[in-house]
């Protein structure tokens, strides 16, 4: 009984913002009461009988006395209108309320909509997206709104920059590309995704040219002991509509083979030899996937690659065996989306065929079944200066036929002379492809 008591006295106290909702909905539901008894004109007690007749007498006042029926019914229409939009408005008030206080952050999209992601999780389609951090980013984005069960994966094999060095000091797991899929899922305009991105001048000695968001993986690797406890710690404090995993958690690198026969090993120096690589090895050789990356593939009904750099973001988290192995034997509908431009120091003078020709090479073939291309307008002189650089729009040299299919559609944009993905354009065009 005592408990049933406290329990009253918690509601009771001010300031937890409750009450005045619930009072807000006892308001809108008796004046909807009060005006649909009016409007339907239907008998009733004394005092509702003259609180009518109170109204319809100063209702004679401004309109003739033939009228006054037609414009208390109007009225009374009215309050009903009033009345259901503060009902409405009290339980959305109180949803938010009490989401706000079990969660500990307000909600990122309306109410209805969380609750309808939550009750529906297990029906709505299941996307994973595979890449590096920052070619995937305006994929993610497109995707973290939309009613999917989202899940990225990301390429473990950054070496340069902030990630680089912690990598070379601590000994951790490069944390870049989980990052940046952090911050994508999230949302940029996000308080906690601002906070991730955020890097320190580089004239501060120790931390200078680092990201929040990495120091705050390396800590949390420190603290928990491990990588993959840590980026899931980090996940459940941004409070994702989505998931990100690692590739693996073994401790891994890259090596370029080259067509002159040499090889070169670190991400960050592959596309700084200017040669054209023939294959690229992922070390060590008999790495281990994440194995709920491995699960959420098995289950997948759309799987989308890239886009991203061909031999250090995207092929990277198809080479390890077990994953390209899922990926072939799934049902999942595979979408490659290719990267707008070639890139210099990997994939200079490739064509879309080119490009699914390597991805082939680790997956099988027939394994792609949807080629997302951009075909967005480039201005002559954005062309010109990519040009001058080695950079050239990816053609399109396969055959028409039904597999695999090749999309062409504007889904780039050419703001500031740049030639990025657009996360409005692609949410458009694969609203289309999934069926969402």
């Amino acid at each position: 009984m005592k408990g049933r008591r406290q329990t009253l006295w918690y509601w009771l106290v001010p300031g937890i913002r409750v009450k005045r909702y619930l009072l807000l909905f006892v308001v809108g539901t008796a004046l909807l009461v009060l005006a649909t008894l009016g409007l339907l004109q239907t008998p009733g007690t004394s005092w509702l009988l003259n609180l009518r007749s109170s109204i319809q007498n100063v209702l004679r006042h401004f309109v003739s006395s033939g009228a006054v029926s037609a414009v208390f019914g109007v009225l009374c229409g009215i309050a009903v209108i009033v009345s259901v939009s503060l009902m409405v408005l009290a339980a959305t008030l109180l949803a938010r309320s009490v989401l706000v206080a079990i969660t500990g952050s307000v909600p990122r999209e309306s109410v209805a909509r969380t609750i309808y992601r939550y009750r529906k999780a297990e029906s709505l389609p299941c996307v994973v997206v595979i890449g590096g951090g920052t070619g995937i980013k305006p994929v993610i984005e497109s995707l973290r709104t939309e009613n999917v069960k989202l899940t990225t994966i990301v390429t473990m094999a950054d070496s340069g920059g902030s990630t680089g060095r912690l990598r070379e000091t601590t000994g951790m797991l490069p944390p870049g590309d989980f990052r940046n899929a952090l911050i994508a899922t999230a949302g940029e305009s996000t308080r906690n995704a601002r906070l991730l991105a955020y890097r320190f001048p580089k004239q501060l000695e120790g931390i200078g040219g680092h990201n929040v968001g990495n120091l705050m993986i390396a800590a949390l690797s420190d603290i928990k002991g491990n990588f993959g406890d840590a980026v899931q710690e980090l996940s459940e404090l941004m409070q994702l509509p989505g998931r990100v995993l690692p590739m693996s958690l073994d401790n891994i690198s890259l090596r370029a083979h080259f067509t002159d026969g040499t090889t070169i090993d670190g991400e960050d120096q592959v596309a700084l030899q200017g040669k054209t690589i023939d294959t690229i090895e992922v070390l060590p050789p008999h790495a281990k996937p994440c194995v709920p990356a491995l699960e959420v593939l098995s289950q997948a009904n759309y799987i989308i690659i890239g886009p991203g750099s061909l031999f250090t973001s995207l092929i990277p988290p198809l080479s390890i065996e077990a994953t390209a192995d899922t990926i072939a034997r799934s049902s999942a509908t595979k979408v490659l989306v290719v990267n707008a431009m070639t890139e210099r120091g990997e994939t200079e003078g490739y064509t879309v065929s080119m490009h699914l020709h390597k991805l082939e090479e680790v997956l099988g073939r027939s394994c792609i079944d949807l080629i997302l291309l951009s075909c967005t307008p480039i201005p002559a002189g954005t062309l010109l200066r990519y040009a001058s650089a080695g950079v050239s729009p990816v053609s399109n040299d396969l055959e028409k036929s039904r597999h695999p299919r090749v999309v062409e559609a504007d889904i780039c944009s050419t703001t500031d002379g740049l030639i990025r993905h657009d996360s409005g354009k692609l949410r458009i065009v694969l609203r289309s492809l999934l069926r969402l």
